[in-house]
């Protein structure tokens, strides 16, 4: 989930399960639940999973499908916050804001979760919080795309300071508006970060078709010396 291993690339049963400590069995059932949930590897059976390749559409999709989800989510949740939950949002978010260049990608995207979990959970809708908990799955990986991007970082907790003042007005729709608009600003970057990276990188060959994947590097970090330098 985190981008440690690149689209395309090949996931060995038995090199898994060495690299882990664990038997076979628990790695081709979360090989399998991935698939099925949120459909980031594909099981090539008797040989290996191979990790799908991002697409274009394959992100509108996903991202379309959660802005509406998730402001649908906030919408319910909105009159069931009480003033000590909305404050715990902020207080997240403050300290986003307190580590400033100093947090890493990985960190980030903890808080992030920590941020909009509650939310989810005041919905009182455990049908809709399954179905974004595979959207979040599926699309975690997307994610680190788009904080590497110099500016995002501070346009997110931005955007998580409007959802917060939404809240505290006690405007449903309001509160839809602002959420909804926070993924769509999300899907706008990552069409950005995703035409810079296919500008940048050769194409990467499909393992399905024969190709073979590769590790991913560390990931660029320069987003951090950006975020609050001002």
């Amino acid at each position: 989930m985190n981008g440690e291993y690149s689209p395309g690339q090949r996931l060995i049963t038995n090199d898994l399960a060495i690299e882990l400590g664990v038997s076979r069995m628990p790695i081709r059932e979360a090989l399998q639940r991935l698939e099925v949930a949120t459909g980031l590897v594909t099981l090539i059976p008797h040989k290996w999973a191979a990790i799908n390749v991002i697409s274009r559409e394959d992100t509108l999709e996903i991202f379309h499908i959660r802005a509406v989800l998730e402001g649908l989510a906030a919408r319910l949740a909105c009159p069931n916050m009480d003033k000590k939950q909305i404050d715990q949002l902020e207080k997240i978010n403050r300290k986003v804001i307190e580590l400033g260049h100093t947090i890493d990608e990985e960190t980030f995207l903890d808080f992030n979760q920590q941020f909009h979990a509650p939310i989810w959970r005041a919905a009182n809708s455990p049908r809709l919080v399954g179905m974004l908990r595979s959207l979040y799955d599926a699309s975690r990986s997307y994610r680190y795309m788009s904080v590497l991007l110099p500016g995002r970082f501070e346009e997110i907790v931005a955007e998580h300071a409007q959802i917060v003042a939404a809240l505290r007005k006690g405007d449903p729709s309001e509160v839809e508006r602002v959420v909804n608009n926070h993924y769509q600003q999300t899907l706008v970057w990552l069409m950005r970060s995703m035409q810079e990276t296919a500008e940048e990188k050769p194409p990467v060959l499909d393992p399905r078709r024969g190709g073979r994947g590769r590790k991913k590097r560390s990931a660029d970090r320069s987003w951090r010396s950006a975020a609050y330098s001002r």
